[in-house]
């Protein structure tokens, strides 16, 4: 074989490699994920959300539960379980209290010292990782923010403040966040009762074109028609089945 073929040889092989890498790229990409969506719940209803396991698993989704009440053994033992399965563990304050009221009459410090010391102290006890805390009844302040930004990584309010009544979601530029923050707070959405599945799935569609993290939350897990602040497993199949379409991540806060 001549020097001149051995040349033609090698650059050859070296289009057929550049070749094989930008298809190898090109699926990469095509397979990334476009947007992330976060679901949480709120409070402690355990035995349904351990028996929505299965059906989160599904769709190979992961979400955050935010617990409130007391951290004792039963509670323990279902955090861990669902810690276990990949899903996020978070707080949601011990007796449930507004941060505004409650440090009115106590403080700033005491609302960590009080409400958020003691379940933190049994998680940490029980190796069940904290990074995230959703506000009882979305009450926060910029003073809240700064206090509970000390502990965790991760808050959660309601989209109240970003997004007007006469709004639809997609339009609410608060409620995404491109870019997660070492300390960031989210608007979530309140997908439960009777929301407006369309208007969820423009906001979805939204957060997966400009590949944002577009949080949701809800209460219970129902199997029938869902109340005000729970959410059915039929409206999660149409959410999560959609998410999917989009190529959207499913992802519980300690991922983000």
């Amino acid at each position: 074989m001549t020097f001149q073929n051995i040349s033609k040889r090698k650059r050859w092989i070296v289009k057929r490699i550049t070749v094989v890498l930008f298809l190898v790229a090109a699926v990469a990409l095509s397979a990334a994920s476009c947007g992330t969506l976060c679901l949480t719940f709120d409070d402690r209803f355990f035995d349904s959300w351990l028996d929505s396991d299965k059906f989160f698993k599904q769709y190979d989704a992961r979400v955050t539960f935010f617990i409130s009440g007391k951290i004792d053994g039963q509670a323990v033992a279902a955090m861990k379980k669902l810690q276990d399965a990949g899903h996020t563990i978070g707080l949601h304050a011990l007796d449930h209290a507004k941060f505004p009221t409650f440090a009115q009459k106590y403080g700033v410090a005491a609302y960590t010292e009080k409400q958020i010391i003691p379940q933190l102290e049994v998680c940490r006890e029980n190796n069940i990782r904290i990074r995230a805390f959703a506000y009882p009844y979305s009450q926060r302040t910029p003073e809240s923010d700064r206090e509970l930004f000390k502990t965790f990584d991760f808050l959660r309010t309601n989209c109240t403040d970003v997004k007007k009544h006469d709004i639809p979601l997609e339009k609410a530029d608060g409620c995404f966040v491109k870019k997660v923050l070492k300390k960031q707070l989210f608007y979530g959405f309140p997908a439960s009762g009777n929301f407006n599945l369309q208007e969820v799935k423009n906001a979805m569609k939204r957060a997966s074109e400009e590949d944002a993290v577009l949080v949701f939350y809800a209460h219970n897990i129902k199997r029938g028609p869902s109340k005000s602040h729970h959410v059915s497993y039929k409206q999660l199949k149409e959410i999560l089945e959609y998410a999917k379409s989009l190529g959207m991540a499913l992802c519980g806060m300690n991922e983000l």
